[in-house]
């Protein structure tokens, strides 16, 4: 895999990017509580070469915490490009994943396809996501007491 972006630029750059917009470093992951919301930016390593990482940022809702889920209650990846688009992309993802109306919109949609195509229809390969596709990734590792919280108070 080639990258655009250098881990260490990357870091460089966000460092004091995040910290003046009041995150809180610890190792490779950067978090700022908001309230409702816990937003993460993380850095992840990956198992199979030192020169690969990912970006991942994630958001927790407070109220729900603590969660067993590592990146937040629901969480994307973003491409490396720039720095400068990588903390643009961050800050655009943070705040439609911190808009409870929208939050709440997205999970019944994604219940709908869910009904659509359940996890055997998915396993089976017979999904065609083309045709089909998934109105919000972030809800696949949703537990089901998170989501019944968006439902009941978002």
């Amino acid at each position: 895999m080639h990258h655009i972006l250098p881990e260490e630029q990357l870091i460089e750059y966000a460092k004091p990017y995040l910290k003046a917009n009041g995150f809180k470093k610890k190792n490779k992951r950067w978090t700022k509580d908001i309230g409702e919301f816990t937003l993460c930016f993380y850095i992840q390593g990956s198992c199979y070469s030192k020169e690969n990482y990912y970006i991942r940022p994630g958001v927790f809702v407070n109220s729900l915490l603590p969660t067993e889920l590592v990146y937040g209650h629901w969480m994307t990846q973003i491409e490396q490009t720039t720095p400068e688009k990588v903390l643009c992309d961050f800050e655009q993802w943070c705040e439609e994943w911190t808009n409870k109306s929208l939050i709440k919109e997205r999970l019944l949609a994604f219940m709908e396809w869910e009904e659509r195509n359940p996890l055997e229809k998915r396993r089976a390969k017979l999904v065609d996501y083309e045709a089909d596709p998934v109105p919000a990734d972030e809800f696949f590792m949703v537990d089901l007491k998170t989501k019944q919280y968006i439902l009941d108070e978002f």
